[in-house]
């Protein structure tokens, strides 16, 4: 994923995000709830990766992604920081 912020003289911030993936869907969410104007690129359905099979957005592809909730482990530190952070992905999950 990747992505731009942008603001003109004081106009309405936008943001430019590519890939449709968590990540990226959990971006434009925020960037959403934080008033930016917010434009979401995804190669699918047109394109699909070998580990995509759904034609929507924020598939998830590895059930390893939310493994674990230990403070001690990289995953479980995450998903703290993402709870913490008010994440539209953790609350549906």
């Amino acid at each position: 994923m990747s992505g731009q912020l942008v603001a003109h003289n004081g106009a309405e911030p936008s943001v430019t995000i590519i890939g449709g993936g968590l990540a990226g869907c959990e971006a434009a969410w925020q960037a959403a709830r934080q008033g930016c104007r917010v434009r979401l690129y995804e190669m699918k359905p047109t394109r699909f990766s070998a580990a995509h099979s759904m034609p929507e957005l924020a598939e998830l592809v590895c059930s390893n992604s939310l493994r674990s909730d230990s403070p001690d482990s990289a995953v479980g530190l995450l998903k703290e920081e993402m709870r913490r952070l008010g994440s539209l992905l953790i609350e549906v999950a």
